[in-house]
């Protein structure tokens, strides 16, 4: 990937787009964009295979949306980060397809989970730390997320779409799970560091 980025940062810089001095910043974006791109692809493929288009939608909506501003664990290297993730995605549509978690458990899940997430949000990173004013925009964007994934789950209840209901709430459990291991991992990465 970062060959890949080196190459496409090159040629930018190349036809005067962007200056020389910004080339470690460019290919920095250009090799995160591709490692994005391809385990987005990938989790999509798996998707088609499995007929799950809109639950795959709907998980890494709103995965994605949380991940980004709740926070969790973040592995260090592209290759770790890209196995757990497919597993991750794979593992959660085909639990979506074999279960459908009951409404009132799912919904004290999703309410629950939601309440833990926004607590604890965000959760940082050691490559990543925030300061005050970041941990403010992050904690309120993250509210305003969970609220509305808690309105979607609402229409998709009274719709009667009990199974998007219920992956919302394995996709609450697996941001949740992913936040108190990346506060674990903080912890020791910062011991580490002293």
């Amino acid at each position: 990937m970062k060959c890949l980025s080196e190459k496409l940062t090159d040629y930018v810089v190349k036809t005067g787009v962007v200056s020389e001095e910004s080339y470690a910043i460019y290919q920095y974006g250009f090799q995160i964009g591709i490692e994005m791109m391809s385990c987005f692809l990938v989790c999509f493929g798996i998707a088609v295979y499995l007929r799950m288009i809109p639950e795959f939608l709907v998980f890494t909506g709103s995965f994605m949306l949380l991940r980004t501003y709740a926070g969790g664990v973040h592995l260090n290297s592209f290759t770790r980060c890209f196995i757990c993730s497919v597993f991750v995605q794979t593992l959660v549509l085909l639990i979506s397809k074999q279960y459908t978690i009951l409404l009132p458990v799912a919904w004290v899940i999703i309410l629950g989970g939601s309440i833990l997430i926004w607590g604890i949000a965000p959760v940082e990173n050691i490559n990543r730390e925030l300061d005050t004013d970041e941990k403010v925009h992050c904690k309120r964007v993250t509210v305003k997320v969970l609220s509305g994934i808690i309105a979607f789950v609402l229409v998709c209840t009274l719709l009667g779409m009990d199974n998007m209901v219920s992956l919302i709430s394995v996709t609450i459990l697996i941001v949740l799970i992913s936040q108190y291991i990346g506060i674990e991992k903080y912890k020791i990465e910062k011991k580490r560091r002293k």
